[in-house]
């Protein structure tokens, strides 16, 4: 593409437009989800899933990673968690306070990668943190599955009945329930450690600075301990 604009110039290459093409695919699974296609949703869901996975590899192997690059990784994350999250929360298959959790936790990380990027330095990801995200997109992934299996609203809720026995649904519903909230507790774990690394920076940055030049004979700092008129 030839342009003056460094901004088209990132954006157009290849895992940029993966970050978007996922964009529009966690649309897409949500409006499934929502006019009563689950199956259809996780599936689509699992696209989106895999997208995240093969952008960050690809842009690493081909020396392609931009800051753009990294910011649509956070907003195609958050939209993922955030919207089927409330799905999930609207759809009655998990309690509100899942939500409440998640988005506190969230937005605290997200104040605080704000914070350090303006006093000049970067909170490193943690390698727990990307473990709690894998098992948060499991559970993400299961959630419309669980709701298919336990729904009666369903409208192929008749077959489920005659084909699944009902632990079936019962077992994808704390599969599901109890993997997010693991995974939510893995995330809180690790945005403690990240606040430890934003104190201790925070305050190599902000704190009392040291005395580098000794005071003079004279007593005044700003002036020789004698001079010659």
């Amino acid at each position: 593409m030839n342009t003056k604009h460094q901004f088209f110039v990132d954006i157009g290459n290849f895992p940029n437009k993966l970050c978007i093409f996922r964009l529009v695919v966690i649309l897409i699974s949500v409006t499934c989800f929502l006019y009563g296609f689950p199956v259809i949703a996780a599936f689509v869901g699992l696209i989106a899933g895999i997208t995240d996975k093969i952008d960050g590899i690809y842009a690493r192997r081909h020396n392609m990673c931009t800051e753009l690059g990294s910011l649509l990784d956070q907003i195609s994350d958050l939209m993922f968690n955030f919207f089927v999250i409330s799905v999930a929360v609207y759809m009655g298959v998990w309690p509100l306070w899942v939500l409440f959790l998640w988005g506190f936790r969230d937005l605290s990380v997200l104040c605080m990668r704000t914070s350090a990027g303006q006093l000049g330095f970067k909170i490193p990801s943690s390698p727990l943190g990307r473990v709690a995200t894998f098992e948060m997109f499991c559970a993400l992934f299961f959630m419309p599955l669980d709701w298919a299996l336990n729904n009666p609203n369903y409208m192929y809720a008749e077959f489920v009945q005659a084909h699944f026995h009902p632990y079936v649904g019962v077992g994808m519903h704390w599969f599901a329930f109890l993997g997010i909230l693991v995974g939510i507790v893995m995330q809180y774990v690790a945005a403690a450690k990240y606040a430890a690394f934003y104190i201790r920076k925070y305050d190599e940055i902000k704190g009392p600075k040291k005395e580098s030049e000794p005071e003079s004979a004279s007593g005044n700092p700003e002036q020789p301990a004698s001079e010659n008129p």
